[in-house]
């Protein structure tokens, strides 16, 4: 069975899209030839990123293969979260948002979980069983940490 992506709520969406609105000058303001350079301007970016999405994929994939899944405990432990009740919260200060991703997949009656940040030397990929019952509701960022709810 597939993984499912789950959606992670950011804290930052509405700050980030409002910010966003104040550089741009359309209208009568500007004319086809700047909007022009200034989109071309943007293609070399485009293309590093999509590079270096293409081989962090590529990375992440080939570690999914090898990937051990932990006890919900265990994974908490390991990463120095906390676990309460339907609430995981996990603490992840250095974890670039745009390259962080949580998957769920039906395994044998209990749901698997897995975390996964790409960062520019290495990234992590963890996986966890919940308990039998449990299911992934949603997650939302709030600040430098992860909270992960639970049903």
């Amino acid at each position: 069975m597939e993984w499912t992506s789950i959606d992670v709520e950011s804290d930052k969406d509405i700050i980030e899209e409002a910010s966003g609105l104040a550089d741009l000058k359309v209208g009568l303001d500007t004319d086809a030839e700047s909007m022009h350079r200034e989109f071309m301007r943007g293609l070399p970016h485009l293309s590093d990123v999509q590079e270096m999405h293409s081989s962090v994929v590529s990375e992440i994939e080939s570690r999914a293969l090898n990937d051990e899944i932990s006890s919900l405990g265990e994974f908490v432990s390991e990463i120095g979260g906390e676990w309460s009740g339907n609430d995981i919260r996990i603490p992840l200060p250095s974890v670039q948002r745009d390259g962080f991703s949580i998957g769920t997949r039906e395994d044998g009656g209990a749901q698997l979980v897995r975390i996964m940040s790409s960062e520019s030397f290495g990234g992590m990929i963890r996986s966890f069983r919940l308990p039998e019952g449990m299911r992934v509701e949603g997650a939302k960022w709030e600040g430098d940490i992860v909270s992960i709810r639970l049903e």
